[in-house]
């Protein structure tokens, strides 16, 4: 039985995933904010049980938009996942994939304005600490345009 406890206590504590997985996922372990925005905005991010996702709340006092957010891996698809909930009805799911070292980045295909649009949001970290999020689209197949860019930083 002492054996079996101290087994338990010297255990290592496994997640879901393999290292270089939960690494990518890691990247967005946190509580963020936006410069100027620090009273209003934050999107804190937890690990789920055993490091498997992560789950994101995003809340905006201003606007009153909540999102929650859940990213993951899945292992059957090879690929990372993305889906989130607002408060306003919507919802989104994306897959997507490591690029390099320090970051994810998502794509989907949606309507906009009635028009079907691929969208690539790509989320990485930079050595300063801040996190970068950057959205392009293409509606119709017309060229590639920025819709979105944001830097995350560490709430204090």
């Amino acid at each position: 039985m002492i054996a079996t406890l101290l087994w338990l206590v010297a255990a290592p504590t496994s997640g879901a995933h393999p290292p270089e997985v939960e690494a990518h996922l890691a990247l967005l372990i946190g509580d963020w904010t936006r410069a100027g925005q620090e009273k209003t905005y934050r999107d804190h991010c937890i690990w789920y049980d055993r490091r498997s996702f992560v789950v994101c709340s995003l809340t905006n006092s201003i606007s009153g938009l909540r999102v929650e957010a859940i990213v993951g891996y899945s292992r059957d698809d090879q690929r990372y996942t993305y889906q989130s909930y607002s408060n306003d009805g919507g919802n989104h799911v994306q897959y997507g994939y490591a690029a390099g070292n320090t970051g994810l980045v998502f794509t989907d295909e949606r309507k906009i304005d009635g028009k079907p649009a691929r969208l690539t949001t790509a989320i990485i970290l930079q050595r300063d600490g801040r996190l970068h999020l950057n959205q392009d689209r293409s509606i119709m197949g017309a060229p590639w345009q920025q819709v979105g860019e944001v830097y995350y930083i560490p709430r204090r």
